[in-house]
């Protein structure tokens, strides 16, 4: 790989999902591949400053959930010392800026940026729309944080597992899964398990209250250990993905579908934005529709245990094949040597 000097500058630290993913993992992986990286991350003034002095030390600006006013004029100011510098586009900002301002800066960054690259098949359509030199590059999992479980014997109970950020999931959860899970519940052996809740009132009401249900709620773990990451999903035996049908979720990434895939985990999702690219129905997982779907796809392998992990195999598999991080990392560097001021 020709030799790249990449300062990334990104939105979040860890705890932030879409920061962790696409910048601080793809730095290092970049970093093992002999390029040279630096993180800088946050909204501070003091955070700008920083970047601002590491700028010249670097051919290339990775830009990752940034466009406020100051984020404009900092790619502005990198153009003309000749930095070449990439915007990322992992979900669908330019529907949920906060005002006009925000939504313009997103477009105006896009159309200044040498290149940007996408999440989705849905993202990039539509950054085609405004830059030429926009590229597919999805969301990838680092193979070594999710080391599938070898469970050992049978629980008396399977659990059906779900994890990410629960304030922003809420709706989701509760319209598509409460309704279903009461008559999954009726009739299957059958817990839930809810990681990453937030403290939010209406899950503990809406899914506490199922009758034959047990289920465990986790408000937070520590987002900067992967192991607690996989810690937590260790005894899940079908991975959830509800997705409520919205063209904010259209352009979403798939990402809960891939960690699931990653440690062995069927999915059962909703057939929304990139879970249609990431879950293959029937082989790895299901994508239910509705209700009668979501109860007949949960039955069916609550019921059927080498279905489980026939499913769960082949999703380790397509993830390993097509979503790890070292083979996405060599396509966003692909990215970066071939891309021009």
């Amino acid at each position: 790989m020709p030799a790249l000097k990449v300062l990334f500058f990104l939105a979040g630290t860890r705890n932030k999902a879409s920061s962790r993913v696409r910048g601080f993992w793809m730095a290092e992986e970049l970093t093992r591949l002999g390029a040279k990286c630096a993180v800088v991350a946050g909204r501070s003034k003091r955070v700008y400053l920083e970047c601002l002095s590491r700028l010249l030390g670097y051919d290339i600006v990775f830009f990752q959930k940034r466009f406020s006013l100051w984020d404009h004029r900092f790619m502005k100011a990198a153009t003309i010392l000749g930095k070449r510098t990439i915007f990322d586009l992992d979900d669908a900002s330019f529907l949920r800026a906060d005002g006009i301002d925000s939504r313009r800066n997103i477009s105006y960054m896009m159309k200044s940026a040498s290149a940007v690259v996408a999440g989705s098949r849905n993202l990039l359509e539509y950054a085609r729309r405004i830059q030429v030199n926009s590229y597919l590059v999805p969301s990838s999992i680092n193979l070594e944080h999710y080391e599938p479980s070898r469970r050992q014997g049978s629980r008396s109970k399977v659990c059906l597992g779900w994890i990410g950020h629960g304030a922003e999931y809420r709706r989701d959860l509760i319209e598509i899964l409460r309704e279903p899970l009461i008559e999954v519940a009726a009739r299957c052996s059958v817990r839930l398990k809810l990681v990453g809740v937030c403290r939010q009132k209406e899950l503990y009401e809406a899914f506490s209250s199922i009758p034959n249900l047990e289920t465990t709620f986790l408000d937070s773990i520590d987002w900067f250990d992967p192991l607690e990451v996989r810690r937590t999903m260790e005894d899940f035996d079908i991975g959830l993905y509800p997705v409520l049908a919205n063209e904010f979720n259209d352009y979403k990434c798939g990402f809960k579908a891939l960690e699931y895939g990653a440690m062995e985990i069927p999915v059962v999702a909703s057939p929304v934005g990139a879970n249609r690219d990431v879950v293959s129905a029937g082989r790895d997982g299901y994508l239910p529709r509705r209700k009668e779907e979501w109860i007949q796809a949960l039955t069916s392998l609550i019921d059927d245990r080498d279905a489980r992990r026939r499913m769960g195999q082949a999703g380790r598999l397509k993830v390993e094949r097509d979503f790890n991080l070292s083979a996405v990392a060599k396509a966003l560097a692909k990215v970066m040597v071939s891309t021009k001021n």
